[in-house]
C-alpha cells in the first residue's frame, strides 16, 4: 500500500514536472518567436521622398505577425499629408518595405504671412514664407485672406469656389493647357487666365455639369483644330468667344 502511494506521487511529481518544463518551454518558445519577429529594418523608398518621414514609432519594434498593413498604411497617410499611394510590405523575419509618392502641388495661395501649396482636392500639402516660384504651379487669387499659421499642412481650405476651382485647374491641365492664374472673385464668378483665353465658371450651378461641357468644347476645338479667348459655363448654353 505504501509503495503504491510512493509510485503514485512519483507519477504526480513526474507529470507536474513534465508539464512545467513544456509550458516552461512553449513559453520560452513564444518569447523567442515573438522577439525574432520584431521589426528591426524598415526600408522607406520613393523617387521623390519627404524631408521627415513621420510614424516611425508605429512599426519600431512591433512584431511582424500582429502589424496590420492596411491599419498601418491609413495611419502613416494621417501623419504624412505630403505622400500618396503608400504600400507598405513585410518581409519576414524582422523587416517593413515602405513605398509612397509625393501628392503634387497645383495650385499655391498667398497667406497673410506666406504661402500655401494646394493639391488637387483643396489639401494643403506645404507651406512657405519665401514664395518656391514655379511654372507648373497656377497661382489662386481669393476674396479673403488665410491664415498661415492656423492653415497647417494636411489641413483643407474647405471652401467650395476653391474646390470648383482646383477641380477645373486639373481638368484643364489634363487636357493640355496651362493656367496662369484663377482669379475667385466670389462664389459666382471663378476665372481661369489660359494666358490667350478665359474659362469662366461658378458654384451656383452643379460642377459635373460645367465639368462635361469644358470637356466637350475643348475635344470639338481639338478636333476642328479652332481655339477660344473665352469660355463662359455659367449659363446652361455656354458662352464661346472665337479668337
Amino acid at each position: 500500500m505504501l509503495q503504491r502511494k510512493l509510485q503514485n506521487k512519483y507519477s504526480k511529481l513526474k507529470f507536474s514536472l513534465l508539464f512545467i518544463s513544456l509550458l516552461f518551454f512553449f513559453i520560452s518558445l513564444i518569447y523567442y518567436l515573438y522577439e525574432f519577429l520584431k521589426v528591426d529594418i524598415i526600408n522607406i523608398t520613393s523617387d521623390h521622398k519627404v524631408q521627415t518621414f513621420k510614424g516611425l514609432e508605429l512599426i519600431e519594434k512591433k512584431n511582424l505577425l500582429f502589424l496590420n498593413t492596411n491599419k498601418l498604411t491609413a495611419e502613416l497617410e494621417v501623419l504624412n499629408p505630403e505622400i500618396t499611394k503608400v504600400k507598405v510590405k513585410k518581409e519576414f523575419p524582422n523587416e517593413i518595405n515602405i513605398n509612397y509618392e509625393l501628392k503634387a502641388a497645383i495650385a499655391y495661395i498667398k497667406a497673410n504671412d506666406g504661402y500655401l501649396y494646394l493639391s488637387e482636392n483643396s489639401k494643403v500639402i506645404n507651406k512657405t514664407k519665401e514664395l518656391q516660384k514655379t511654372d507648373k504651379l497656377t497661382e489662386l487669387f481669393y476674396y479673403q485672406s488665410f491664415d498661415y499659421i492656423t492653415n497647417s499642412v494636411g489641413s483643407s481650405l474647405d471652401f467650395l469656389d476653391i474646390k470648383y476651382s482646383l477641380s477645373f485647374l486639373k481638368k484643364i491641365k489634363d487636357s493640355g493647357f496651362k493656367a496662369k492664374s484663377i482669379d475667385i472673385d466670389s462664389p459666382s464668378m471663378i476665372r481661369l487666365n489660359l494666358g490667350d483665353a478665359t474659362v469662366i465658371i461658378t458654384t451656383e450651378k452643379d460642377i459635373d455639369g460645367q465639368l462635361n461641357n469644358l470637356d466637350k468644347i475643348i475635344k470639338q476645338f481639338k478636333v476642328e483644330g479652332n481655339s477660344f479667348s473665352l469660355l463662359d459655363l455659367r449659363f446652361d448654353k455656354p458662352i464661346i468667344r472665337l479668337n
